[in-house]
């Protein structure tokens, strides 16, 4: 009985597909992208002519990097202890000098109230009888 079933059966109908026309149509479109390759190729050749040349790479100099960061801040924050704490010059020919932090704030609360007001020149820039504006001898009460 099967085989009474399978005798009235049709078979598969045949592709219509012709394998030739594949075949053609698929080598005219690679043979179309390797022609509009080598199109490119020559126009970008042409148009920018060192685009095919190797750049050479131009190397970042190494960073300059800390080999004892420890003793460094040590070293730095000594530096500015001792410019804090001692006396120095500034600027000599100008008379300005460093002084140490602590003298400088008692010099300024020995003033009091007129701490923050301008200073006198010094005597040497006066001239020899002239006084200073708003002063009567030359010296801050």
């Amino acid at each position: 009985m099967p085989n009474e079933k399978m005798s009235s059966r049709r078979l598969p109908q045949p592709p219509g597909v012709a394998p030739g026309i594949v075949i053609i149509a698929v080598a005219g479109f690679l043979g179309f992208v390797a022609l509009s390759m080598a199109v490119l190729f020559f126009y970008l050749r042409s148009a920018v002519p060192h685009v095919f040349e190797r750049v050479t790479e131009n190397h970042f100099p190494e960073p300059v990097l800390q080999k004892n960061p420890q003793e460094d801040l040590r070293r730095f924050e000594h530096e500015q202890r001792a410019a804090l704490s001692g006396y120095d010059w500034v600027d000599q020919p100008k008379g300005l000098a460093r002084i140490p932090i602590e003298e400088a704030m008692r010099i300024i609360a020995a003033r009091g109230d007129k701490a923050y007001d301008p200073l006198d020149p010094p005597a040497s820039t006066l001239s020899s009888g002239a006084a200073p504006a708003g002063s009567s001898n030359g010296v801050r009460p």
